[in-house]
């Protein structure tokens, strides 16, 4: 009998982890050895457990998986990295695919394409599964990079976006726009994956950039 595949499923909704472990678990050959919400617990639980699988969401409540993709490639080189996420955005696959993640699928696919998507990575292959790639020709449509990204973002991310090129904290975000320091930080988050970027930095340069810095913004205190 071949050996049971460890997976750790790094995943914020209660209910997707259990929809994967069911899944798994009909499946046969597979053994979840831990899960969790948090980005900050995946290093260490990938170190301690050494899993052939990483099954990660990108959007997770504490921190963005392309990061966490990178820290376990660090630790755990041999770890296959699948991302399972929400939506696909200009960016966030090739950010993905060079902090070393194996494959990437979506949520809302047939729990038949998560499970081709497992078997190729394991294989050794890289996998974007077909709605990925669709989402990412539909994206560009023939226009140059980047066009249009500002239009993917919400009017609360594009404010959001603004308000840190002015330099706000989380916590000064929270307290202009009344709103937890932790949905600040999830619009920061998400703003991050919807771009392709990596910190506040690059968010600041890319406001600079769009225009999106100096377009008027009256509901802020920033």
């Amino acid at each position: 009998m071949p050996p049971m595949v460890k997976v750790v499923v790094a995943e914020d909704h209660a209910l997707v982890r259990q929809g994967i472990n069911m899944l798994l678990t009909a499946t046969g050959g597979f053994e979840l050895v831990a899960e969790t919400a948090l980005g900050s617990d995946v290093e260490m639980l990938v170190a301690f457990h050494k899993p052939d699988l990483l099954l990660l969401d990108l959007a997770l409540s504490d921190s963005s998986g392309i990061e966490v993709a990178r820290k376990v490639k660090k630790v755990a080189p041999k770890t296959k990295v699948l991302i399972v996420t929400g939506n696909v955005y200009p960016g966030s696959v090739a950010n993905a695919f060079a902090a070393g993640a194996d494959g990437f699928v979506l949520k809302h696919e047939q729990g038949s394409e998560l499970l081709d998507a497992i078997q190729a990575v394991l294989a050794g292959r890289q996998y974007v599964s077909q709605q990925v790639s669709k989402g990412l020709d539909n994206s560009t449509n023939g226009r140059p990079a980047g066009f249009g990204l500002s239009q993917a973002l919400t009017q609360r991310e594009q404010q959001i976006v603004r308000m840190i090129a002015k330099g706000g904290s989380n916590q000064e975000i929270a307290d202009a726009l009344h709103i937890s320091v932790l949905t600040a930080r999830k619009h920061r988050q998400n703003v991050m994956l919807k771009l392709g970027l990596h910190n506040g930095a690059e968010i600041a340069a890319y406001a600079m950039q769009s225009g999106l810095a100096e377009a008027p913004d009256l509901d802020s205190n920033l």
